[in-house]
């Protein structure tokens, strides 16, 4: 739910706190992959489960990231 929110919010913000925003999203993109890579390990979730939601993981992370180097590139453009 953290995730959602920081992206909605980004979404809404100035330049300047976007970039801080989508850093915080990173952070927790990269816990949650944590988060549900033990799960696995400890066999509380099964195989399949973990890559469905490691894969969706991962296309949050691909979009923060090029939002936030968009970001980072358009700057130093201006």
């Amino acid at each position: 739910m953290e995730i959602l929110s920081f992206a909605i919010e980004s979404a809404f913000q100035s330049r300047l706190d976007k970039k801080f925003t989508l850093q915080k999203l990173r952070i927790k993109t990269g816990v949650l992959q944590n988060l549900v890579r033990t799960e696995n390990e400890l066999k509380i979730i099964d195989d399949k489960t973990y890559l469905r939601i490691s894969e969706q993981i991962i296309e949050i992370s691909k979009q923060n990231n090029n939002w936030l180097n968009s970001l980072i590139t358009q700057k130093e453009v201006v």
